[in-house]
């Protein structure tokens, strides 16, 4: 498929002078708030870039693999940009990268912003181009270790990231403990809360519906149509809280079994919102 649309940069992205070098390369550059990735190229493509220093932080503290699975999870390709030298042990950056190629994820260095910002506007004019010289689509390759299957697995659900699968998952011994626990034996689990709990139930127990009877998915806007929007859902009882980030359908089906008294805050604007009067706005 030819990408059409913007190049959607993260506006954290703004200072490093990518933005302005993949406009003076001829692209149509919009910058916005992205929920995952720092660059998406097109429907099929994101690229998240680590300089030197968010590199070494990001697998110190594990929030690299759950950003790679995060970003699996939404674009059949997925790139990471590692520009300049890590500032930590070269076992531990290497060992890192490689397991990442081990899942699946593709993986480039660069030299410095200049070569990072030649490879971001290469990648995002193939992704323009006539036609695709292969098919993507999907990750080509699923994780290879039971236990990153059984994350991806439970991260899959609306509300539950990486980082909760693991803990999830570390608590209970294996997803089959998950899925007996569900969904009153989760609510005990800290960040697990009725919705959530709710969710995994769902998944996890629910009867499956063969494709063609399912109810058809809610069409998302063309990139540039409406600003993107960062929605935050909030209940009385604080555990309940639920994030959702450009995702109508995720917001409407949380505000549907919401507790009376749940709020939804535009994040960009700060505006109020009941949950009856949120469902309106959601549903125009």
């Amino acid at each position: 498929m030819v990408e059409k649309g913007p190049v959607l940069v993260d506006h954290r992205e703004r200072s490093s002078g990518i933005p302005d070098a993949l406009v003076a390369a001829g692209l149509d550059v919009q910058l916005t708030d992205l929920p995952v990735g720092d660059y998406v190229l097109g429907h099929g493509l994101a690229v998240e870039r680590k300089g030197p220093g968010d590199l070494s932080a990001s697998i110190r503290d594990g929030r690299l693999f759950d950003q790679a699975v995060r970003l699996q999870s939404t674009f059949p390709q997925a790139v990471l940009l590692v520009e300049g030298e890590p500032r930590m042990a070269e076992d531990a950056w290497r060992g890192a990268v490689c397991r990442l190629l081990e899942d699946g994820f593709t993986v480039l260095h660069s030299l410095d912003v200049e070569d990072s910002a030649a490879w971001i506007a290469r990648l995002a004019k193939r992704a323009r181009r006539a036609a695709p010289t292969s098919r993507t689509d999907g990750p080509r390759r699923s994780p290879r270790h039971p236990s990153a299957q059984a994350e991806v697995m439970l991260s899959a659900v609306p509300g539950i990231s990486a980082t909760m699968a693991r803990s999830l998952l570390a608590a209970h011994g294996s997803v089959a403990a998950v899925a007996a626990a569900a969904p009153d034996g989760l609510r005990r689990h800290p960040g697990i809360g009725r919705v959530r709990a709710a969710r995994l139930a769902e998944a996890l127990h629910g009867a499956y519906v063969a494709p063609a009877d399912r109810e058809p998915e809610p069409e998302r806007p063309a990139p540039g149509t409406r600003p993107a929007r960062r929605w935050i859902l909030s209940s009385p009882d604080r555990d309940e809280e639920t994030r959702s980030f450009d995702r109508r359908a995720i917001a409407l089906r949380a505000l549907r079994s919401s507790a009376e008294g749940t709020q939804l805050v535009d994040g960009l604007t700060g505006e109020v919102l009941d949950a009856e009067g949120a469902a309106e706005h959601l549903a125009e």
